[in-house]
């Protein structure tokens, strides 16, 4: 054990017991305000692409947590390990009448670079023109 694990620093790794690959990922059981839509977006750390999203007109409600891992409820702790292949999103809550999927896009993209080593990238759409929203994207990104 070296001194930073002593002070308090050292890498706790989850229960194996509470680490299951086959945690069923259900849907969300809230839905937006009326007049409103979810889009969720993965760049990394959550706080400051939060604070990007919260700056747009139209955004309503924000909201950070981890997605996609293997521990059903983790902590941030449990995320700190780097063992339980969470992602760190936050979840926009917008009114699609003042901001459209499209420009909350164009917020992502410009905020951040996938391709930069060790980036977590990850979109969730929960309308479907969102998934060709996304692709159109793509597209553009693939072509540069």
């Amino acid at each position: 054990m070296n001194i930073l694990n002593k002070l308090g620093f050292g890498v706790r790794s989850p229960d194996p017991s509470a680490m299951d690959p086959t945690i069923p990922q259900s849907p969300d059981d809230d839905s937006p305000a009326p007049g409103q839509q979810f889009a969720q977006f993965g760049a990394g750390c959550f706080w400051g692409v939060e604070l990007v999203f919260q700056r747009v007109s139209g955004v309503t409600k924000t909201e950070v947590g981890y997605t996609q891992g293997l521990l059903h409820n983790p902590t941030y702790e449990d995320i700190c390990t780097g063992t339980t292949s969470h992602s760190e999103v936050v979840r926009v809550q917008f009114d699609p009448k003042e901001c459209s999927y499209d420009a909350l896009l164009d917020v992502f993209w410009a905020r951040h670079d996938p391709t930069t080593m060790n980036r977590q990238v990850c979109l969730y759409c929960f309308e479907l023109i969102g998934v060709g929203l996304f692709l159109r994207w793509l597209a553009v990104l693939e072509a540069r």
